[in-house]
């Protein structure tokens, strides 16, 4: 398998191990070990999707709306956007932040809810236990799983969340980052962005970001 292949069939676990979280209830696993939040999510999914698939085809407003609605609880979009910012976040001031972290959100509603019909049923999920650590009040928790996709083999995702006690949300597991085999999201999207930063500026690059997601909403 060339180094191209690779990469292309691990962005695709990537997108497909995103799209998994995209359909649980988040209220309902508030107080869950990360683990078990992981697996309940995925296992409502494969229901989920399954029944509101035909219906969604080809109805990306519809997609769209049902994975904001449902996803926006599920991820730290603040949290992310200051890892992917990384540096460029000390130096942005509040509108450049919230307005990057609108515009990230937007970008990973529109890639993942397209690449929920990438997924065939043929994919199959083995879950390993959570390891959580804490730090000044918040926890942090890992969760390694292994996705099998037939004649590829299994390959390793690993769920980053966050339990912030600091927040008004401070019961609930949200999702900041996921590695799959060698593909970080957050540092992924770092690289992107901080070029786009450095050709663009950081005002530039959101504006960017707008204009593109304006496109495909």
């Amino acid at each position: 398998m060339n180094k191209k292949h690779s990469f292309q069939i691990q962005h695709l676990l990537a997108v497909f191990a995103i799209s998994l979280t995209l359909f649980a209830t988040p209220q309902a696993h508030a107080n869950d070990d990360p683990a078990i939040i992981v697996e309940k999510t995925v296992n409502a999914l494969l229901e989920e999707f399954s029944k509101k698939r035909d219906q969604l085809e080809g109805n990306n407003r519809d997609l769209f709306e049902l994975v904001n609605r449902i996803a926006s609880p599920l991820f730290d979009f603040d949290y992310i956007s200051k890892l992917v910012l990384a540096k460029s976040w000390k130096k942005a001031n509040a509108r450049q932040r919230q307005a990057f972290a609108d515009e990230f959100k937007r970008l990973l509603i529109v890639t993942y809810a397209t690449a929920l019909f990438q997924y065939t049923g043929n994919e199959t999920v083995e879950f390993g236990e959570s390891d959580v650590k804490e730090k000044k009040g918040v926890r942090f928790g890992t969760v390694n799983t292994a996705v099998s996709i037939g004649e590829q083999g299994s390959i390793p995702v690993v769920y980053s969340l966050i339990q912030d006690n600091r927040r008004d949300d401070r019961h609930q597991w949200k999702i900041y980052n996921l590695t799959v085999g060698s593909l970080n999201m957050v540092l992924n999207y770092r690289a992107v962005i901080q070029s786009l930063i450095h050709r663009e500026g950081l005002d530039g690059m959101i504006a960017g970001m707008k204009e593109n997601n304006d496109k495909n909403y």
